[in-house]
């Protein structure tokens, strides 16, 4: 008895080691006001705590995801309705925005756009007039010797070259400010989106549902991310969470 007790102590040690660990390197976080927690987690905190793609760095007291190879400021997350709203780095408090990169829906992504969104449309290095009655003519510009439109829709995208304009970028905006009268460009595009997160994964899913927090770390051989469950007492191989209670009586036995 006394041997399998020993047997058995390290092997209990080590998980409630690991647990302790995942909460000093997993708990919560601040920067720039907003809260960062799971299924958010700080990118520069060690390994994903979370969702992955939702590591948020804290850049000069701004936080900024990366999400499509692209950065957005987070300027809002709400933890009961499982939405985030960011704004594009390259449009954030101006009135020329200069896009660089259009977001595309990705169907795999544990981000998403929801129905709270209406889409804007730019046009630039444009040759001569755009002939549609919602094209807002964007001038003084810095370094701009060329002219852009602004349009309310994304109707437009593959008319561009009939408008004699070089590009055509679209990106979502809030439905609720775009549809007030007359908001700026400035107003519309620093009021940013609507992201909705999810676990896109059953095994992530049923994590969760057994009270766990989903992790996912890089695997160096393949590149790939390796799935774990880690629950109140530390990670458990079922990929769900156990009987806690059982665990801690199992530790307070095996201490004696």
């Amino acid at each position: 008895m006394h041997t399998m007790r020993h047997l058995l102590l390290p092997a209990v040690l080590v998980l409630f080691v690991t647990a302790d660990a995942y909460a000093a390197s997993c708990s919560n976080a601040t920067c720039g006001g907003e809260t960062i927690a799971y299924p958010f987690w700080l990118a520069n905190s060690g390994p994903n705590c979370g969702y992955p793609g939702l590591g948020i760095s804290c850049k000069e007291d701004t936080p900024i995801l990366d999400h499509q190879f692209h950065q957005y400021r987070v300027l809002r997350i709400d933890y009961a309705d499982h939405t985030v709203s960011l704004a594009d780095v390259d449009a954030w408090n101006t009135t020329c925005p200069r896009f660089t990169f259009n977001l595309s829906p990705d169907p795999n992504s544990w981000l998403q756009l929801t129905a709270s969104n209406s889409n804007l449309t730019l046009l630039y290095n444009c040759k001569g007039d755009v002939s549609r009655p919602s094209a807002v003519r964007l001038d003084g510009c810095p370094g701009q010797n060329t002219t852009w439109y602004v349009l309310p829709d994304d109707r437009v995208t593959g008319k561009a070259y009939g408008y004699g304009c070089e590009e055509a970028v679209t990106t979502p905006v809030h439905l609720s400010l775009h549809r007030q009268a007359n908001p700026s460009i400035r107003e519309v595009l620093s009021d940013g989106f609507e992201m909705r997160y999810d676990a896109k994964s059953e095994q992530c899913g049923a994590c969760e549902q057994s009270g766990g927090r989903c992790r996912y770390g890089r695997i160096e051989e393949h590149g790939g991310t390796e799935f774990a469950c880690f629950c109140d007492d530390g990670a458990n191989g079922r990929q769900t969470c156990g009987d806690a209670g059982s665990l801690r009586l199992k530790r307070q036995k095996l201490c004696k």
